[in-house]
C-alpha cells in the first residue's frame, strides 16, 4: 500500500493550545521557545482512501514551528526542522509518487 504524508505546522500559539490544552494559559513567548526544541510529531492518521484499483493511507505530521518562527528564525535552523519532519514521514513509509 502506498503511503503519503502532509507536513503541516501551527500558524500561531493558538493552534498549539488547541492540540495541547495544557499550553492554553502559557505565554506565547514561552510556547514558541519550547517549540524550537521539540521534534516533529504525528498529528493524525488518514485512512479509508481508495478505489477499486488502489488503496492508500497517510499522516499529518507537524513541524513544530509557528509561522512567525518559520520566517524569523535562521534559515538553516528552519530547513533542518522541515527535513527532520520529511525524514519522519519516510520512516513511517511515505514515499514520493512515481
Amino acid at each position: 500500500m502506498n503511503k503519503f504524508a502532509f507536513i503541516i505546522h501551527p500558524l500561531d500559539c493558538g493552534d498549539v493550545a488547541r492540540k495541547f490544552s495544557f499550553t492554553r494559559y502559557m505565554p506565547s513567548p514561552l510556547i514558541e521557545h519550547t517549540l524550537r526544541f521539540l521534534p516533529p510529531i504525528k498529528i493524525s492518521s488518514i485512512t479509508g482512501i481508495g478505489s477499486d484499483v488502489a488503496q492508500t493511507e497517510g499522516f499529518f505530521l507537524s513541524c513544530m514551528l509557528t509561522a512567525r518562527q518559520i520566517i524569523s528564525l535562521p534559515k538553516p535552523f528552519v530547513l533542518n526542522k522541515i527535513i527532520q519532519t520529511g525524514r519522519m514521514a519516510e520512516k513511517m513509509g511515505a514515499r514520493w509518487w512515481d
